[in-house]
């Protein structure tokens, strides 16, 4: 049973109680949609585009109290005023649920390129040391030991996630990993939360613009939050203004430092050796001189050091590294490394979408595939920023031999508009480019017209069968099933 008055407490600890009720009252329940208000409930007003009749709404589905920045003169319910909505709420939210992450160790993984994966690494390792069942927040899907909820958000509003929280602990989950988008910080959605580890694996000029991040100063601030904010800080030495992250990591209890043969790395990969599928490397732990050989089974360089990033909090947790390895030889992210084989096509399913992702994969496959003739399909989505389209751009047009610029999640813009930006900025490169809007004509042409003992990478959209456009998800036969489709198709040919 909960009362008022210990989440007034709460509140007014933190510095953020106005105004309380007055008088105590039983709360049964806590909700920011008036759409799904209950009796008994606490509502909160919060968001860019609340309006007052929610308020009212909410008063008859029968809430008891409200939680605002403001007095509404019209409602006649008693409020708790506070002098930031966004923060009061996720105290609220841990406060109601019984503060869940207590019963479970708790893992952060933000950075600009590569957090889905890293988080999927990491949530392998998990399972593996730990010998069962762990817990996953990504930016594909949710799963608390229950029901596998898919998702577009990175990082849900702090009332879902602990209540996803309090899921996992009630299935006795030892582990959470949580993919930590650096805009939960900006709009509160992780306030007063602990991390038993936060992992910070680089930044990079994205999230840049009047959606978004309003200076990469605020980029920065909000993704080392997540250090600040955890008991072991994880760092890979390789990433963007090191320094000022390693300075940001002081208060946490302690660091960890990861990289490939660099100065000063707890944990440091070394002898890295290309195998048909992934790479075979050795670690060595400074700490002990320690060396063992992992292996993982994707491509791309840089995946070595997302890999790294699991090992060194499997290692630190007490894992085995032959358990380790195992879990990340045989680990498939969907959507973020597929590779299928056909009709003598190689042909890689990769989330890239932003020039630092983009420049990454590209030059790692150059650099393992030297020869070959690359063809990209890739988009941009609508409302991101202008340095977004540019970095995209220019990664494509430099080190691809072919680009199509097509649709990714157009939203409110059209996409055609988006793709002549794309090619602009791609103009300077040395690939030959082509607009086509229809993802799905964009796709089946890249693959028909490769040639023989090729490669082509679909960028952006993962394993995604949903295209958001104005405002709404519609259905997209998604990258995987269509290029399932022509490679059969191309086959049948031979």
């Amino acid at each position: 049973m909960k009362h008022a008055n210990s989440l007034e407490s709460v509140l007014r600890s933190d510095s953020l109680l106005r105004a309380g009720l007055g008088r105590d009252m039983e709360i049964l329940g806590v909700s920011n949609d008036s759409r799904h208000v209950s009796p008994g409930d606490l509502f909160i007003c919060k968001g860019y585009g609340f309006k007052p009749e929610y308020l009212l709404k909410a008063q008859e589905s029968g809430a008891v109290c409200y939680m605002a920045e403001e007095k509404y003169e019209k409602c006649s319910l008693p409020a708790i005023l506070v002098s930031d909505v966004r923060k009061a709420q996720s105290l609220a939210a841990r406060w109601f649920y019984d503060y869940p992450s207590d019963s479970f160790q708790l893992v952060g993984i933000t950075g600009t390129k590569g957090k889905t994966t890293t988080t999927y690494m990491t949530h392998a390792v998990m399972d593996a040391i730990a010998g069962q069942k762990t817990g996953l927040l990504s930016g594909m899907e949710r799963d608390m030991g229950g029901e596998v909820i898919p998702t577009h958000l990175t990082t849900p509003e702090s009332l879902e996630m602990q209540q996803l929280f309090a899921e996992a602990r009630a299935h006795h989950l030892p582990i959470v990993t949580a993919e930590i988008s650096s805009q939960s910080y900006q709009v509160h959605r992780t306030y007063g939360q602990r991390f038993q580890y936060g992992i910070f694996l680089n930044i990079g000029p994205d999230h840049i613009s009047s959606h978004e991040h309003p200076t990469m100063e605020d980029y920065l601030r909000c993704k080392e939050a997540l250090l600040e904010n955890s008991d072991t800080a994880v760092i890979v030495r390789s990433t963007d203004y090191f320094d000022h992250v390693l300075a940001a990591a002081q208060k946490a209890r302690r660091t960890i430092v990861v990289g490939l043969e660099e100065d000063g790395c707890d944990y440091t990969a070394s002898h890295i050796q290309k195998l048909p599928r992934g790479y075979a490397f050795t670690v060595t732990e400074k700490a002990t001189s320690r060396q063992d050989v992992y292996r993982v089974g994707m491509d791309g360089l840089f995946n070595i050091e997302n890999a790294l990033v699991a090992i060194a909090v499997g290692r630190d947790m007490g894992g085995d590294p032959a358990v380790i390895s195992a879990a990340l030889e045989h680990l498939v992210v969907p959507g973020r490394a597929d590779v299928m084989d056909g009709a003598g096509l190689k042909v890689y399913i990769n989330y890239m979408h932003n020039g630092i992702s983009c420049q990454a994969v590209l030059k790692a496959l150059k650099k393992d595939y030297p020869d070959k003739f690359v063809t990209v399909v890739i988009g941009v989505a609508g409302q991101r920023s202008p340095a977004r389209v540019q970095g995209v751009g220019e990664a494509c047009g430099k080190y691809a031999d072919r680009v199509f610029f097509s649709a990714d999640d157009p939203d409110l813009e059209d996409p055609r508009d988006i793709d002549i930006r794309l090619a602009h900025a791609a103009a300077d490169g040395k690939a030959e480019i082509i607009i086509e809007p229809d993802r799905t004509i964009a796709v089946e042409r890249a693959l028909r017209e490769a040639p023989a003992g090729s490669i082509v990478v679909l960028g952006g959209k993962g394993s995604e069968d949903t295209q958001r456009v104005n405002g709404e998800y519609v259905y997209y036969e998604s990258d995987p099933a269509i290029a399932k489709r022509i490679l059969a198709e191309l086959e049948q040919r031979k």
